[in-house]
């Protein structure tokens, strides 16, 4: 099976039915964070940062790095890495930009603007690296009653708790990223409350219309890293965004995103603005972070 065409008749009929949580309510929004909670394994505080690495309470380890401008005039800012199909580095995509897809470090446009930025390495990223492809650690997490999905989204909501209470978000705590990394940027801010704005680029859609139209979404491998399967039945991606309103979302898409075709996203940005007064817009490009998107996003921060 490779698209939509290929399902059965009863899947269709599921895809097609409607939801039965909506955000457009302030009641609906305390449902999808209740749902949200259910679907996160427990929080596992942050102990320490020892310079290098984060401790958590149950003893695990992620590296990483915070960095300091040489004023803080701004937020201090989780930076969460994109997935780019290169898992040898996570945190160090944002400080060194590898893979060319954001024309020079994004951390540097960041720290250049006054804000501390810090970036760790999420699950299977860098050191935390783990045997087997995508597709079986999907089906082992889900062995174990969670998901690739679930696993990162407690873990960013456990760092982003910790990293609001150091001295460096003085002035608050946003979110920013990228592809993967905007995916979890917009949940963050959905799950964390004292994050106070999300930045989320070139990861936004409805996921009933992802699947539709038989996107990158539906293919596994790196679509599990992006899939919560007890959330799926309950509300669609904008309105589990919704459940951070009003806090500030920032979110743009390139008009050719082979990953994120606009059909799947201006609907998506239409829903976000039912709910609250996000800031959502298409830019000409495919699904890349040109610097003239970063420099919005900056503009938005400030």
């Amino acid at each position: 099976m490779t698209a939509p065409c290929d399902w059965p008749a009863d899947w269709r009929r599921r895809l097609d039915a409607p939801l039965p949580l909506s955000a457009r309510t302030e009641t609906g929004r305390a449902q999808i964070r209740a749902a949200w909670d259910a679907a996160l394994p427990p929080p596992d505080p942050v102990l320490c940062f020892d310079g290098t690495a984060l401790h958590f309470a149950s003893g695990k380890r992620a590296g990483g790095v915070i960095q300091h401008p040489a004023r803080i005039t701004g937020r201090a800012v989780l930076m969460l890495h994109d997935h780019g199909g290169r898992f040898d580095m996570g945190w160090r995509k944002m400080t060194e930009d590898p893979q060319g897809f954001y024309s020079g470090p994004p951390a540097q446009r960041l720290l250049d603007a006054g804000h501390p930025v810090l970036c760790f390495d999420a699950l299977g990223w860098g050191d935390r690296q783990m045997p087997g492809d995508q597709q079986a650690l999907a089906c082992t997490a889900m062995g174990l009653g969670t998901s690739l999905a679930g696993l990162v989204a407690g873990e960013d909501r456990d760092i982003a708790t910790w990293a609001a209470g150091l001295p460096e978000a003085r002035h608050g705590l946003a979110v920013w990223g990228f592809s993967f990394g905007g995916f979890r940027a917009w949940q963050c801010l959905a799950t964390t409350p004292s994050v106070g704005s999300a930045v989320s680029l070139s990861w936004m859609a409805r996921r009933r219309e992802l699947l539709r139209l038989g996107a990158p979404i539906t293919a596994g491998q790196a679509a599990f890293w992006m899939l919560h399967p007890s959330l799926a039945a309950l509300a669609d991606l904008p309105d589990l965004a919704g459940a951070a309103a009003p806090r500030p979302l920032f979110l743009r898409s390139g008009s050719a995103d082979r990953h994120l075709p606009l059909a799947a996203v201006e609907p998506a940005f239409d829903d976000l603005r039912a709910i609250w007064n996000v800031d959502a817009a298409i830019f000409d490009g495919g699904h890349v972070c040109p610097p003239e998107v970063q420099k919005e996003a900056l503009a938005f921060l400030s």
